[in-house]
């Protein structure tokens, strides 16, 4: 069995007029029929949930830099 992965991309989309949107995407890899919902559960609830924290918080501060400006 391979090793299962996740993929996260986050983005917010800022301009003047006060509209903002973001968008998350996740994804999970490596999955075969012998996963379990456990493992992915495990993935998404550590690594995936770190990289999340991590990329929200850079983002929120990229976007107060703009706002800035």
């Amino acid at each position: 069995m391979g090793e299962l992965t996740a993929t996260l991309s986050i983005s917010m989309k800022v301009n003047l007029g006060n509209y903002e949107s973001a968008d998350a995407f996740l994804s999970l890899s490596g999955i075969t029929p012998e996963t379990t919902q456990e493992e992915m559960e495990e993935l998404l609830d550590g690594p995936a949930r770190i990289a999340y924290d991590v990329l929200k918080v850079r983002l929120g501060q990229r976007v107060a830099e703009l706002r800035r400006k």
